[in-house]
């Protein structure tokens, strides 16, 4: 059915082209002026000519793919007398198949080392008074950090209650004193617990 479709549409194509043509002649017979109708006709003509090329395109391929089947039954028939012998082509392999060898590392480059994260956080919440860093939660004052002040979560250190409160341990960005505040008073950053 495949084989049709291309002579069929060819074909089709054809036909358009015949019908158009003799529309434009229709059309054009009455109404134009002797120059008109000249090129009206000379339109007409070729596109009978292109008409007619695809109508011999379809015949064309419909004889071709008939000649192409009839050489397949043909050499068929020829190997099922015995006229043409068919040698199977052997391929010669490795059994069983040698395996590929597995990538090696390059002891020269380097690994990556994981990063530790560093959790971040802002003092807020004082209303300007700032924040007591401790020596241990509710010890021993160290300092006052001002609002707004940056300072780094210690990670090593988990967070510990003490009177009531919530106490993290922070290194302060600027001096570098490490301590603990109230967590009530840390806005802390993305990803930080």
């Amino acid at each position: 059915m495949s084989a049709l479709i291309i002579p069929i549409v060819l074909t089709f194509a054809g036909l358009l082209l015949a019908v158009a043509t003799y529309q434009s002649i229709r059309r054009g017979g009455a109404r134009f002026y002797t120059l008109e109708r000249e090129a009206v006709l000379r339109r007409a003509a070729l596109t009978l000519l292109g008409s007619t090329l695809l109508f011999i395109a379809a015949v064309g391929y419909m004889a071709a793919q008939e000649m192409q089947s009839q050489a397949v039954e043909a050499e068929a028939d020829a190997v099922l007398e015995g006229e043409i012998t068919v040698t199977p082509t052997v391929e010669l392999g490795v059994f069983p198949p040698t395996p590929s060898p597995s990538p090696t590392v390059d002891a020269s480059i380097p690994t990556a080392t994981p990063t530790a994260i560093l959790c971040r956080a802002i003092v807020e919440g004082t209303s300007g008074n700032g924040l007591m860093l401790r020596e241990t939660p509710g010890g021993a004052e160290i300092t006052i950090l001002a609002e707004a002040t940056f300072v780094t979560l210690v990670q090593d250190e988990a967070p510990q209650e003490a009177n009531g409160i919530t106490w993290r341990m922070v290194r302060d960005n600027i001096s570098g004193d490490e301590g603990w505040v109230a967590e009530d008073y840390l806005s802390l950053g993305p990803g930080c617990e």
